[in-house]
């Protein structure tokens, strides 16, 4: 760094020269960020009643949604493998995994999976995008090609009767339910009909419609309706015999042919389950509403029922799954759904979603008969830490001093300490919580922590001086755009450096910078933001090697690397941060290849030649390298 630069900036931030001083050598050292998202999300796992658990698809690929066949052997979930999302299938022990459904858009209409009762067919609605004519009512059988059923765009929440002779379907676009055949024949339609239905044991169908339930056979005869406006229900008590819904502001009891049993004065929107074929228990009651009751039909007691009614329930109805915090984690259990003790059967992390801690778990159910569970790992927010890693490879470690939601690292010209961001929650779970900028040690120890923003601001982006003296940060809120700051590691007031820009980079004489307002592009700067100059019109990740030549990544997905008038297009599918090795032969990059589910940290020639994979499926993102 020329002597002027050095005097300039240590009268800029007043830092004595002395702070910064060289330390012992440092072996060189790659560390990175990443939340290491296919680890703790999108596992398929089947649980026992002893505590055995088994990754049934032990994948990196997002592994979701899973249905298990109503005899408990067979397993369909959804797998976005590649750049589509389709529909596999595997035993229950994980093995004979087969692909059987269409490619879907990942960005398609949600997805729905129900299998046939007593049968090898699987119902699939969703997938493409709204707009597209490829969302829609798949038939799905393993060893044949999907069947698109026609007449079926856009409908959700695919039901099969009973006998599995009809599998129902809705479309918000017409607003009505219609049945299908296994072959995709279409057989009936009920028009103005919600997706709130019931099968009955014997094949009888209730839905609610706009003017109140209707109740059909599986030839699409009315056999009855109930007129008023439906605000729970319907539902069939397990023996078929009876319908329980409210409507009008009533609980009413019907037989199968319309015969009221009980109508009883009940206000509000409730869930509605039976308790056997004598008690119908009503849930969203209490200020929380998380309470139940149940009402007795032989004599219109109610009296206060267990929420587990509510749960995910055994196949007999009489075993609820539950989950509840326990610590830092959370436990799964199986209790009996009128009350008593529950059993644990494993312990699962929890995971943030819009600022709520809840399990990281989706789609609990029974496995058939069994006394098994089957559920995915759901983290749509996995919280992100530092590792470290050797350049030529080897088994990264996580730095445990840094805390958790920390991104963004930078090392320090001597390789001694990484500058990083940190947040108390990210993503959504953020909720304005601001980011701040930390220090530690590159062993993790003597964390250090350098501002402490505001709400709804956020500081993020370190990039170390040259001398290491101080750190270049770039700080937002919610309602401006980014802007350049600096502040010295000894501690102190931050200056705004009156850049707007992002993404910044510290060389021997210049910084650079991204600014994403109406001067777009990769610029470089004086330290102190004087003299701005616009080095490309476009551009991410600008990284300066040691001895001051600028590269940056350009492209759609980042994949070619501009260092002065030369371009080299690098050997991946997506980049998404790029930095010098310290002896400028070499970048590190995060990056993802075209078959892999994340991206992970690569180093590679500054030709595009020999890349080494320093990571595998950890998603990590803006490795730095001294």
């Amino acid at each position: 760094m020329p002597r002027r630069w050095i005097a300039c900036w240590a009268a800029l931030l007043a830092i004595p020269l002395g702070v910064g001083s060289p330390r012992a050598a440092i072996p060189s050292l790659i560390v990175f960020s990443a939340d290491r998202a296919p680890s703790v999300s999108g596992e398929i796992y089947r649980v026992d009643p002893n505590g055995h658990r088994v990754d049934l698809t032990h994948s990196p690929y997002q592994d979701t949604h899973p249905a298990v066949s109503s005899d408990g052997k067979t397993v369909a979930f959804l797998s976005q493998r590649g750049n589509t999302v389709s529909v596999y299938e595997m035993g229950i022990d994980g093995r004979g995994l087969v692909r059987i459904g269409p490619s879907l858009s990942p960005q398609g209409q949600y997805p729905y999976l129900a299998w046939q009762p007593h049968g090898n067919l699987v119902a699939l609605t969703g997938g493409g995008t709204v707009s597209s004519p490829r969302a829609g009512l798949w038939i799905l059988r393993a060893g044949h090609a999907p069947l698109r059923v026609r007449g079926a765009d856009g409908t959700v929440q695919p039901s099969w009767s009973p006998d599995g002779r009809v599998v129902l379907a809705y479309t918000y676009g017409r607003h009505a339910a219609v049945a299908f055949s296994p072959s995709g024949r279409r057989l009936f339609a009920v028009p103005h009909a919600s997706n709130f239905s019931s099968w009955s044991s014997g094949g009888l169908l209730a839905t609610a419609t706009s003017t109140g339930i209707g109740v059909y056979d599986e030839g699409g005869h009315r056999r009855f309706a109930a007129s008023g406006p439906v605000s729970g229900g319907p539902a069939w008590s397990p023996d078929g015999h009876l319908l329980a819904a409210i409507v009008a502001n009533k609980l009413e009891v019907l037989t199968q042919t319309g015969g009221l049993v009980l109508g009883k004065p009940l206000a509000g929107r409730h869930g509605l389950v039976w308790n056997g074929n004598t008690r119908v228990v009503l849930g969203a009651y209490g200020h929380c509403q998380c309470e139940a009751k149940s009402v007795d039909l032989r004599t219109g007691a109610i009296s206060a029922a267990s929420e587990r009614w509510f749960s995910p329930l055994s196949a007999d109805g009489k075993k609820a799954i539950e989950t509840r915090k326990a610590g830092g984690q959370f436990v799964i259990e199986v209790a009996p759904a009128a009350g008593g003790v529950p059993k644990t059967y494993a312990h699962v992390p929890g995971c943030y979603d819009e600022m709520v801690l809840g399990p990281g778990v989706d789609a609990l159910q029974f496995v058939g008969r069994t006394k098994s569970l089957v559920y995915a790992s759901l983290c749509y927010e996995p919280f992100s830490n530092l590792y470290a890693v050797a350049p030529d490879g080897g088994a990264p470690r996580e730095l445990s001093g840094a805390k958790p939601y920390a991104g963004g690292p930078a090392l320090s010209p001597d390789g001694g300490r990484i500058a990083y961001s940190w947040s108390q929650l990210t993503g959504l779970s953020c909720g304005g919580c601001p980011s701040q900028i930390r220090v530690v040690n590159a062993d993790g120890t003597g964390e250090q922590t350098l501002t402490t923003p505001p709400d709804c601001t956020y500081d993020v982006n370190p990039a170390w001086s040259p001398d290491g003296t101080a750190i270049l940060y770039s700080q937002s809120d919610c309602n401006t755009a980014p802007e350049l700051y600096a502040i010295s590691v000894a501690g102190g007031s931050a200056r705004d450096l009156h850049v707007p820009g992002d993404d910044p980079a510290w060389g021997p004489s210049r910084i650079a910078y991204v600014a994403r307002d109406m001067s777009a592009g990769v610029w470089t700067a004086n330290p102190d933001g004087s003299d701005p100059v616009k080095v490309a019109t476009s551009g991410a990740s600008p990284a300066w090697s040691t001895d001051g030549r600028l590269a940056y990544l350009t492209g759609k997905r980042g994949t070619t690397v501009v260092v002065g008038s030369s371009q080299v297009s690098l050997p991946f599918a997506q980049v998404t941060s790029l930095a010098w090795s310290p002896d400028g032969t070499r970048f590190v990059v995060t990056a993802r290849t075209k078959s892999a589910p994340a991206p992970d940290g690569y180093t590679v020639k500054t030709d595009g030649s020999d890349p080494i994979r320093l990571t595998m499926n950890y998603d990590a993102s803006g490795a730095s390298w001294r």
